[in-house]
């Protein structure tokens, strides 16, 4: 019996390898990434669209990066909420079976409360930069025209090996892995580490979302958080411990993220309720990994 398709767009980025991974023995998946496949030109995937007919599509394509987004919020735009409505007509026109997962982001939440932000009922969103924006119009046009074959999913911070700089853990790492290797002074440049954030670990997260295509409810929202909040701070402190050398921190103005949200710590009851999912991965265990794959580049 053949496998059912499934397409991921973005699956070459961070998220979508460790996807291809966990979905790999149960679908036949396909790709979509750059070269190859525009997500804001149709014309460069309805051949392929038309052709597989995936049962499912995982949306990650997108300007991940708050920073990246406040930097050029014209192409933030144009990739996470343009190119979405663009990608949705395009499956209503010639792969109507087509459901989709479409990854948002917990960082539509802003300044929410209160804490822990829980999925019953779903919070008001209070987007604060243009990346959280481009998130929530997002939503907005699917919960307007295509919620009939749309499952949202609003992940909370997730990391991880192969997530590239940018990103608080693997800026941190990287910076280390440098430092260890006299590659760089023995001074760790950072940002802000008073923020709280509810970090789950990218194999969990890819986790929750196979789960979803096998038991989600099209229509439906969902987080994946593990309800834990920890400060950069910390964070950057366990890093420090797993260091073979003494290290300096000293704060960067250029690190400081723009609009930032003090506090963002989710709860994922209606994804454990409906899947059983929750995190197995430790954050430790996952900051050992970053630094392993840092110290390999």
């Amino acid at each position: 019996m053949a496998r059912p398709s499934l397409i991921i767009t973005g699956g070459a980025g961070f998220v979508g390898q460790w996807l291809a991974a966990e979905v790999d023995s149960a679908y036949d998946v396909t790709v979509w990434d750059r070269p190859q496949v525009d997500i804001t030109d149709p014309s460069t995937y309805e051949d392929s669209l038309t052709k597989i007919q995936p049962q499912w599509l995982v949306h990650l394509a997108a300007i991940s990066s708050a920073r990246a987004a406040q930097e050029d919020p014209d192409t933030a735009l144009k990739i996470n909420t343009i190119a979405v409505e663009m990608l949705l007509k395009k499956i209503a026109e010639v792969s109507a079976d087509t459901k989709v997962l479409a990854v948002s982001s917990a960082d539509i939440y802003g300044h929410g409360s209160p804490l822990p932000l829980s999925e019953l009922p779903l919070p008001e969103a209070h987007p604060i930069n243009p990346y959280a924006q481009t998130k929530w119009d997002m939503e907005a046009l699917i919960e307007k025209s295509f919620n009939g074959r749309v499952i949202r999913v609003r992940p909370f911070p997730h990391i991880g090996p192969g997530q590239r700089q940018g990103f608080v853990s693997a800026d941190f790492a990287s910076q280390i892995a440098a430092i260890e290797k006299g590659n760089q002074p023995p001074v760790l440049k950072v940002g802000n580490l008073d923020a709280v954030r509810d970090f789950t670990d990218v194999r969990d997260v890819v986790r929750a979302y196979r789960l979803l295509l096998e038991k989600g409810t099209v229509g439906e929202v969902y987080h994946v958080a593990s309800g834990q909040g920890v400060s950069i701070k910390s964070l950057l402190d366990q890093l420090l411990v797993l260091s073979t050398v003494k290290i300096t921190v000293q704060e960067d103005p250029s690190k400081l993220r723009p609009s930032d949200t003090p506090i963002l710590i989710g709860d994922a009851a209606k994804l454990r309720n409906l899947t059983g999912w929750q995190p197995e991965i430790p954050l430790n265990k996952s900051l050992e990994d970053i630094l392993n794959y840092w110290r390999e580049q």
